[in-house]
Order: C-alpha cells, then structure tokens, then sequence
C-alpha cells in the first residue's frame, strides 16, 4: 500500500509540472533509488506541499500512507510525526522546531542542522533547493558521530580546565590541539593555534615571544634539543626555565598511532624547596657559611685542581681564642654571636674566589685557590686585623676577639687533601701554643714567636 501511495503521489508531482517523459523516468528512477537509502526523505514542490516521501522517513517519524496521501503540507505532515517525538515534548517546543524547520525549507537553507530526540537519537537535518523551486529534505541518523563528538568535548572541556598545559602533536609533527593552560604559558592565540603548526614553528614561536629564560647563546642549542626530544618521543622529563622566573617541567609521551601529547607543568615551588634544601644540606645553619661536608666537598675539587694543573692552592685554618671562656663567663648565646661574628668578618674580608665554612664549634677554614704561602701570610695579618677591629658587644660592653691561625700550602709530597688539613690543624695548635693571636706556616717556626698584634710567626 505505501509502495502504491509513493508512485501515485510521485505521478500527482509530475503531472502537475507536466515533465516530458525523459524527466518523468529520470523521476522514477529518483523515487526509486530514494526509497532505497537508509536516510529519511522528502520531496516538496514550490508550494511547500509533499509531493514524495520516502520509506526511511515513514519509519522515522511514525507516518503512516493515510498521514502521506493528498499531497498534504509539509506542516501538517510535520505534526503527524508528532508522536514520534514522545510526550516528553512539550507543544511549545515542538511548535519551535516545526516554525524553524519551515523557515529552512521556505528559505532553502542548505546548512546542516541536528536534532536531539528525547530518546538519544541525532538526526541531521538539510534542506536542498531543486531548479524546479521545489526542496528536499533529508534525515539522517548521526547518532554515534554525535554522541561521540559530545565526549570529544566533554574531554576538551575538562582538559581546557585543568592546572596542566597539553599540546597534541599528530604523527605528522603538526600541533593538532592546545588546552587553554598552555596557550596562556606559551602566548598562543586560538587563531595560531588553528593554524595546524609544525613541532619548529612552535618551539621557534616560543623563542621569538621571549618567553624562555635561556641565555641567548644557549638557546639555539636548546631548540634544536626540544625538538629532537619531541621528534623522538624521549618522555623523559627537562626542567625549563621561563622569564617570568618560574620553572616549567616538559614531558612528551608517545601516543598510538604515532602522535605525541607534550604535557607543561609548574613546579616553581617544587624547583625553589628542592634548591632550599639542597642549599640547607651544604648550609651552617648558625652562620650561613658552608658546612664541614660541603667545605671538604670543596676542598677535595681543589685539591684535584692542584694535582692537575699545578695551580697553587693553600688553606687557613683559624679557630676563636679563649671561646670556653667566652661560653662560660656570658652564656652560649654570647658563644654563638661570638662565631657569628668572626664568620661576618671572614667572608668580607676574603677574595672573591675563597672559600670559607665552619668545620665545627669555633673552628673554621679558609680555602685559597691559586694562592701560595705568601699571599695567604697576608690573608691572614689583614683578618687578625679585621677581627680587632670589631669587638663584640655583650651586655652593653665591647668584647675584643682575636684569633690563632694555622697556615698549609698544598705540596705534591703529600698523599691528598686530608694531609693537607691536618698539617694546618696541627699549625693551629701550635699557634695557641705559642700564646694565641697569631699565625703558624711553617713546622720549622719556633712556636713561642708570637706577637700580640697577630704577627706572623
């Protein structure tokens, strides 16, 4: 019955405009073959009247031949199918959509259209204008393509929304998508980002826009690292320094198929409390000096130095003269200024280029590079002098400090480092030896030769 109603409905349409029989066939065939696909269709003349609907369409909307016969308008056939849209529908909506589908079809507005049904499926809509003035109008099923653009979306959303950059990079090397985090990090527009950059334009962007904080003579190199890391797919993690003064973390993660996810974290805070507590490990936290591990760290990397290059390389070893008298007679609080301060006096009073840490208690050494016996001898006058010139004030009252020295030159009779700090405790202690405020360099000096202004002895 509804095969009759089709062809007799399609023989109304083409005797009204009166095709010649080479048009009529060419109808047949199209009523034929549209009866055939698997999307809903429906002719319309000029006058927006039904002139052919399709078996798809029936189905789809629920239509019955009675509901399709007599040429009906393209209206009253649009609330035929009502029911097919379910109670769920309210009137008012469905006059929307029955209004905005008209206005389309009037128009012959081609662009495409989606239409939501209570039940989850999608059809898409269009609306095609025939050289006769009349329309088609097709309905197909997009279902899966919609549903799955939904969670695409879903994912683009909560990606956009994340505290984390992401940039896809396809198996092509061209940026495919850029989450909103990163093109704040890196000064992307969504334009540039459309634009379907290569992996270099992106990096080169990046550099143009100032946005490393690389010096300039290593930053080429550095590109050329970013963009071989990324080509490679290498997911180890690289720390980027950005010029705002943040530390960026950089991570590429091979995906399937070839394509790349590059993932830009801000680890700023990590980056400065790990710095903070390397810098605490290697830090005397009384006096801000170097520690004893560290200094002896130091002293090995200079001892290597000498042995290597035959660079001069001596060390001073000094410690506080009467400081248990100092603890006992004003409190370990005026032991602690007391060190405090001869560390303050040291470290203004050496090179740019020596090193000062605390060994423990009121000992501390003195590491001079490229410094022989000589130039360390007037090191130390000038920091007996400087330690004199800044008594420390306990209780209201200044405290005069002086200091004992024990000088060692690195010579290649000795075996390492460790030699040559036990030759410049063991001078130490004969500068006490000789009466404090003063200064031992050699074993052959006569240990009572010791001068109050802290000579040399």
């Amino acid at each position: 019955m509804e095969e009759q109603y089709c062809k007799s409905s399609v023989d109304v349409w083409a005797r009204s405009h009166r095709p010649a029989p080479a048009a009529r066939g060419n109808f047949v065939e199209l009523q034929v073959s549209l009866d055939d696909v698997d999307f809903g269709a429906v002719l319309l003349d000029a006058d927006l009247r039904v002139t052919f609907v399709n078996s798809a369409f029936r189905k789809l909307w629920r239509l019955s031949e009675r509901d399709c016969a007599s040429r009906p308008a393209f209206v009253d056939l649009m609330r035929h199918g009502q029911a097919a849209l379910g109670p769920s529908v309210s009137a008012e909506a469905f006059e929307k959509h029955v209004h905005a589908t008209v206005v389309r079809a009037t128009s012959g507005d081609p662009s495409l259209v989606d239409l939501r049904l209570p039940d989850g499926e999608v059809l898409r809509f269009q609306c095609v204008a025939l050289p006769s003035g009349g329309r088609m109008l097709s309905y197909t099923r997009v279902t899966d393509i919609v549903h799955r653009s939904d969670e695409l979306e879903v994912l683009r959303n909560a990606v956009d929304t994340i505290d984390l950059g992401v940039v896809l990079i396809s198996d092509e090397l061209l940026v495919q998508f850029v989450n909103e985090k990163a093109k704040r990090l890196w000064g992307l527009t969504d334009e540039l980002c459309r634009s379907r950059l290569t992996v270099v334009e992106f990096i080169t962007h990046v550099r143009k826009a100032g946005l490393y904080g690389i010096p300039d003579e290593a930053l080429e190199d550095y590109v050329v690292k970013r963009v071989t890391i990324i080509k490679l797919g290498d997911p180890m993690p690289l720390d980027i320094p950005v010029k705002d003064g943040r530390t960026i973390r950089a991570q590429c993660t091979p995906l399937i198929g070839g394509g790349r996810m590059l993932t830009y974290t801000d680890v700023t805070d990590l980056v400065q409390r790990a710095r903070q507590q390397e810098l605490l490990a290697i830090t005397d936290v009384l006096t801000g000096l170097c520690n004893r591990r560290h200094l002896l760290r130091l002293a090995e990397a200079e001892w290597a130095r000498f042995r290597r290059y035959e660079q001069d390389f001596s060390l001073l070893y000094f410690d506080i003269d009467n400081f248990k008298a100092i603890n006992d007679r004003f409190g370990h609080d005026a032991g602690d200024q007391a060190i405090i301060r001869a560390a303050q006096v040291c470290n203004k009073a050496k090179r740019s280029t020596d090193l000062v840490g605390r060994m423990g208690g009121d000992e501390f050494v003195v590491l001079l590079p490229q410094s022989d016996g000589k130039a360390t001898l007037a090191f130390a006058k000038r920091l007996h002098a400087a330690i004199r010139s800044e008594p420390l004030i306990i209780d209201g009252a200044p405290t005069n400090l002086t200091i004992s020295i024990g000088i060692a030159q690195a010579e290649t009779h000795l075996t390492d480092v460790a030699q040559l700090l036990k030759l410049a405790d063991r001078r130490l202690y004969r500068a006490k030896e000789a009466g404090r405020n003063c200064t031992v360099w050699c074993d052959d000096a006569d240990p009572h030769r010791a001068c109050e202004d802290g000579g040399v002895g």
